[in-house]
C-alpha cells in the first residue's frame, strides 16, 4: 500500500502543472476564436501573468492528498486479490503458489475492481483537486480560497451528491485503462521472468 501510494504521490507532483494547464485548455471559451497549440501557448502565458508557476500548483496539496490513497488502495487491493487467488487455486490444485499463472480473464476484472475501488473512494477529492485547478475560468467561474472553501461551497451548491458528479464516466475511463495496465504488468513479468 506505502509503495503505491508513495509512486502516485511522485507521478502527481511531477505531472501536475501539465494537468492543471490541459483543465485550463479544456475551460476555454467556445467561441474562442485560438486554437490548438495556439491556445495551449496563450493559456500558458496568460496563466503565468496571472499567478506565476504557484499558479501551476493551484491544488497540489489536495492533489497529492488524493492520489496516495488512490494508489495505495487500487494497488492494495489488486495485490491482496491476487494474492488470495493464487493462494486458493494452489489449495484447490494441491500445488505450489508459485506454479499458479493467473489467465488474462481474471487479472482484467480484478484491475477493473482495484480501480474502481481507488477511484470511487477519492473521487471527491479529484472533483475539488479540479475545481481548484479550473476556478476563475470561462467553464467554472467560481473562486476559491483554498480546499476547504472548495468543499463548502460544492456542498452548498450540490450537496453531498455534488461530490461524485462524474463518478461514472470517470469509472468508464478508470477500469479499462486499469485492467489494461495490471494486464500488461503481470505479463510482461512473466515474460521478462521477474516473478
Amino acid at each position: 500500500y506505502i509503495a503505491g501510494g508513495l509512486g502516485g504521490v511522485v507521478s502527481q507532483f511531477t505531472v501536475y502543472p501539465v494537468d492543471t494547464l490541459k483543465y485550463r485548455v479544456q475551460c476555454a471559451p467556445l467561441d474562442n476564436k485560438i486554437h490548438g497549440n495556439r491556445l495551449l501557448v496563450e493559456t500558458a502565458k496568460q496563466m503565468y501573468k496571472e499567478g506565476g508557476l504557484k499558479l501551476f500548483y493551484r491544488g497540489v496539496f489536495v492533489g497529492v492528498t488524493g492520489i496516495f490513497p488512490y494508489a495505495a488502495l487500487d494497488l492494495g487491493t489488486f495485490s491482496a486479490m491476487k494474492k488470495w487467488y493464487i493462494n486458493r487455486e494452489a489449495k484447490i490444485k494441491n500445488c505450489s503458489t508459485e506454479d499458479i499463472i493467473m489467465s488474462n480473464f481474471i487479472v482484467l476484472p480484478m484491475g477493473a475492481f482495484s480501480g474502481t475501488v481507488g477511484a470511487t473512494v477519492v473521487y471527491p477529492i479529484n472533483l475539488l483537486r479540479t475545481r481548484l485547478q479550473a476556478q476563475g475560468t470561462f467553464a467554472h467561474p467560481y473562486r476559491y480560497d483554498g480546499f476547504k472553501d472548495v468543499l463548502k461551497q460544492t456542498v452548498q451548491r450540490e450537496g453531498y451528491p455534488g461530490l461524485f458528479k462524474g463518478l461514472v464516466p470517470n469509472l468508464a475511463k478508470v477500469c479499462p485503462a486499469v485492467s489494461i495496465s495490471y494486464l500488461m504488468y503481470e505479463n510482461l513479468k512473466r515474460f521478462l521472468s521477474l516473478e
